[in-house]
Formats: structure tokens, C-alpha cells, sequence
């Protein structure tokens, strides 16, 4: 090999083929250009979570077809510390190829690599599901039982032997076997359980306005109750995160934060976790902050979820701007003040 650079130099000369996911604040395949971009330090990671740059690789080395059962398909899971302007350092980038170099370009295979990590089962099953529909594979074994419950074949409540693999098969081949009609007739119908499990799911895909509108039904009849169940909300949230429709999914973000669950932790992690774009919206952010500094979890919470926002590209500006509006409450205003207090 000649000089190596970067992850992508190495897959490269090595004659592989490669996909780059995002696997921090959702599942989302990588375009190359903007991985290099990353890796060589032009641009920040658009996904930052905890200061670090999550990644799922998919590696090959058929340079014509997907893999097969004598071409393995090889996943690395790494997680980089990005700097103070959410970049990857010289430095990383540099021990971890070396890392590749020694190892044969197997970095699992050292005990002592500090990049790799373990996704949550239901990450990994959503990435598998993600990576079988990209190379042509077919969905799992339990996709089609999925597909049973869903439409209500055994019955909504027979939701306990239903594999999350097969559901996440489900959400990610929505442009196939009529699965997004089958989900909008199922999601009013089935339990909170098994809408957990489709939530945690439908928040790694893209969905259109028919899909959305039964979540949004179901988020309202919630919102209405006099015992509202904020973990219920935070479901909610999480499947309408990649709603087409932005506008929509930021109208719905609002009417949460109008409400008294606004305050709870759940529902405040997966706005800024999973919805984080609505927060670029000036009246959105006003209304996120202000409960972010009722809620019960206190200071240090505040103080957790506004640095991790900062690292988002594009974020710092619109919260500087929201924390020195003149019109913030006592109560914000006494956060941002300890906020501050501990960059001194």
C-alpha cells in the first residue's frame, strides 16, 4: 500500500467495498463524500452524541456483488471523540489506521482498540435490517410473522412472541409488500408495548405523512388524558422523528411543549436526541429551554443536555442567541447563570 490516510484510503487500497452509517442519534447510511469530508477533518460530524462521532461500517471485499456466504460481510462498530468544534483530530484518525495496518484491518481483533463498542440489541437489529434491504437480502426469518400481527391476524394482543427483528424488517422495506398501509391501519390499534418496539424502530426511517398521522393521532389522545404518560409521549416522538414533513413534526413538537409533560426527562432527551432540527426553530428552542430548566431532574441535567446540543453543527449559534433573549423567565435564566458558572 501506498500512504494511508483515512479509513476510506485503506478500505481502498485494500480492494473492498464499504458503507458508513451514522449510529449515534439515528441509524442513517453515510454518504462517502461527507465521511471523507469527516475523516479528514474538512467538516464536523453532523451527528455528534456525547462529543463522539458514532459509526456503524459495513466492509466487503467483492468489488461487482453484495456479500454471500463466500464473500463475509464484515460490521465495525467505533466510536471517535470528536474536538471542540465536533471534528476528528489527526491524532485519532491516525492511531486508529495504524491500529488497521497492525491488525490486518481487523480492529476487533485488538483487545486494546478504544474505538469499538456494542450497539443496543435494537440498534443492531434496526442496523441488519437496514443493511439486508441496501445489498438486496432478503428480510428474516421473522419478518413475515411481523407482518401477521400487524395486520391483525393472531390478534393486537397477541403481541409477546413477535420478533423486534422481523418488525424492524418491516420499517426498513416500507416501499415494499404494502407495509406502510399496513402499519398506518395497525399503529391506532395495537397495545403500547409492541408500539414501543415499532417506535424504537420507525425512528431509524424516513416516513411520510401516511404514516405519521395515525403516530400523531394516538400522540394527541394521549396529550388529552388527565394522566398523561410522558414515556408514552417519548414514544411518539421517536416514531415521528423522521417525518418527511418537518414542518409538521415541528408543530407537534410545540403542542408537546405547551403541555405540562414537557417537563418530564424522557420527553426533554428525545426532542434533543431525536428531534434536535426542531430546536432551529427560535420559538421551538425558546419553548424547550424554558421546560428544560422546570425539570425535575435539575442543574446538572440542564447542564448535560445544553453541551450536548452545542456540539451539534449549526446548534451553537441558535442557543447562545435564545439564552441571552430578554424575555427568558427567572427560572431559565438562573440555569443559564449556573450553566456558565462552570466554564469559569
Amino acid at each position: 500500500m501506498t500512504d494511508i490516510n483515512g479509513i476510506t484510503d485503506f478500505l481502498t487500497q485494500a480492494g473492498t467495498q464499504f458503507n458508513v452509517f451514522d449510529m449515534g442519534r439515528r441509524i442513517e447510511e453515510i454518504p462517502p463524500a461527507s465521511f471523507l469530508a469527516f475523516e479528514t477533518g474538512e467538516t464536523p460530524w453532523p451527528f455528534a452524541l456525547q462529543q463522539q462521532a458514532w459509526l456503524g461500517i459495513m466492509v466487503w471485499t467483492d468489488e461487482q456483488d453484495s456479500p454471500d456466504q463466500s464473500n463475509e460481510l464484515v460490521i465495525w462498530f467505533l466510536r471517535f471523540p470528536l474536538d471542540a468544534t465536533g471534528k476528528l483530530t489527526s491524532g485519532i484518525r491516525e492511531d486508529f489506521v495504524q491500529r488497521l495496518i497492525n491488525n490486518k484491518g481487523l480492529p476487533a481483533q485488538d483487545e486494546d482498540n478504544p474505538y469499538g463498542f456494542k450497539p443496543k440489541q435494537e440498534h443492531m437489529a434496526c442496523f441488519h435490517a437496514k443493511a439486508a434491504k441496501l445489498l438486496g437480502q432478503p428480510a428474516s426469518s421473522y419478518y413475515e410473522h411481523a407482518r401477521d400481527y400487524f395486520a391483525g391476524k393472531p390478534g393486537f394482543d397477541q403481541w409477546a412472541f413477535v420478533g423486534f427483528q422481523g418488525i424492524a424488517d418491516i420499517v426498513a422495506r416500507l416501499d415494499e409488500d404494502n407495509n406502510t398501509e399496513l402499519l398506518r391501519k395497525a399503529i391506532i390499534e395495537i397495545p403500547a408495548q409492541p408500539f414501543e418496539a415499532l417506535a424504537q424502530c420507525l425512528e431509524h426511517q424516513e416516513i411520510d405523512m401516511q404514516l405519521s398521522q395515525p403516530v400523531i393521532s394516538v400522540l394527541h389522545t394521549e396529550l388529552d388524558k388527565a394522566a398523561c404518560d410522558a414515556n408514552f409521549v417519548s414514544l411518539c416522538i421517536r416514531a415521528l422523528s423522521c417525518s418527511q414533513n418537518q414542518d409538521l413534526l415541528n408543530e407537534q413538537i410545540q403542542a408537546i411543549l405547551n403541555t405540562e409533560v414537557s417537563t418530564h426527562p424522557e420527553v426533554l432527551a428525545c426532542i434533543s436526541g431525536r428531534c434536535w432540527q426542531t430546536l432551529h426553530h427560535e420559538k421551538t428552542l425558546a419553548l424547550y429551554l424554558e421546560a428544560l430548566s422546570r425539570c425535575s431532574e435539575g442543574q446538572s441535567f440542564f447542564n448535560l443536555v445544553i453541551v450536548d446540543l452545542i456540539n451539534v453543527p449549526g446548534m451553537q449559534q441558535s442557543i447562545f442567541k435564545a439564552v441571552k433573549s430578554s424575555t427568558r423567565s427567572e427560572s431559565l435564566s438562573r440555569s443559564i447563570g449556573e450553566l456558565f458558572k462552570t466554564f469559569t
